[in-house]
């Protein structure tokens, strides 16, 4: 009797594998018009913890425009600050994203 509950169980087993092969292959299938779009957003993620984690780089590009024309450098600065803001304020509300 033990060996015909595990001969059942060994089937449904397999029957569960081949479904599940089949649903990725159907997923795979069905998210390939999303793929160029996702690498996009993948490495607008990765450039940006890339800067985040090399802030000289960020200074130094300020930098220049405040150097050369200060009013208006100080106008986007503003505007800059403000977004940031924004921006700050809707993570809140997000859920985190996971790498």
């Amino acid at each position: 009797m033990a060996a015909h509950r595990q001969a059942q169980l060994q089937v449904r087993r397999d029957a569960l594998a081949a479904r599940s092969h089949v649903l990725r292959e159907r997923l795979a299938a069905e998210t390939l018009p999303l793929q160029h779009t996702l690498v996009l957003a993948d490495t607008a993620r990765d450039r940006l913890k890339w800067l985040m984690s090399h802030p000289q780089w960020v200074a130094g590009i300020v930098a220049i425009p405040m150097l050369l024309r200060p009013r208006r450098a100080m106008a986007w600065a503003l505007k800059l600050w403000w977004g940031w803001r924004a921006m700050r304020r809707l993570q809140a509300l997000l859920p985190p994203v996971r790498p």
